[in-house]
């Protein structure tokens, strides 16, 4: 437990990308954005480093500053599990190969997941699950997660399914890039996925 830990924090260490909240972790030391370099001909120009640069991986005392951000982390990414789809939108979906719905229903299909299964693993209701697979109703990020989760989906086709109900995994986000390690590396015990949760203050998910 403690070796999957470590390891989450280092993906976590390199993945995080809100740099307000890295720039004010006491110990922070702003890394030098700017540099020049000379080209074949001599000639020399400058240009400003990748924001990564400033991420927690390349501290050096990234250890205590990620205890302090840990500390200081809220989830305030609460939804429903579910927004509806307007009329003229569902039309067209329903003559778009790519429509979400055809989708969620390939997604369904190759994990072999029934409805039953899916209900039995959300915390959603049943009307409400028939209507987005129908289409009507679009899963919040927070539902397209917690099914990923509970089918063991690839992050491919989990980013995929988030690409077509219009999201994507934020990486300055710290749900985020836990719920993309969770998936990355496969971490599907349900005591491993508990334990990280707990650790990153992770909620608002819609597993039971």
């Amino acid at each position: 437990m403690y070796d999957f830990l470590d390891d989450l924090d280092e993906y976590f260490c390199e993945k995080y990308a809100n740099y307000d909240k890295l720039c004010v972790l006491p110990g922070y030391r702003m890394p030098k954005m700017q540099t020049t370099t000379t080209d074949e001909f001599g000639r020399s120009y400058s240009y400003t480093l990748p924001a990564n640069t400033m991420r927690l991986a390349l501290q050096e005392n990234k250890a205590d500053m990620l205890k302090t951000l840990k500390s200081r982390i809220v989830d305030k990414t609460f939804s429903f599990s579910f927004r509806p789809i307007g009329f003229f939108r569902r039309i067209k979906y329903a003559f778009a190969k790519s429509a979400p719905k055809k989708l969620l229903a390939q997604e369904l299909e190759r994990y072999k997941l029934t409805d039953e299964d899916v209900l039995q693993g959300l915390t959603v209701d049943g009307e409400i699950w028939k209507n987005i697979k129908k289409g009507k109703f679009a899963p919040t990020q927070n539902t397209i997660v917690s099914l990923a989760i509970i089918g063991h989906f690839s992050i491919e086709d989990t980013q995929a399914l988030l690409a077509a109900y219009g999201y994507e995994f934020n990486y300055a986000v710290e749900k985020d890039v836990v719920v993309s390690y969770i998936l990355t590396h496969k971490v599907f015990a349900r005591p491993m996925m508990e334990a990280a949760f707990a650790e990153y203050k992770v909620s608002n998910l819609f597993i039971k």
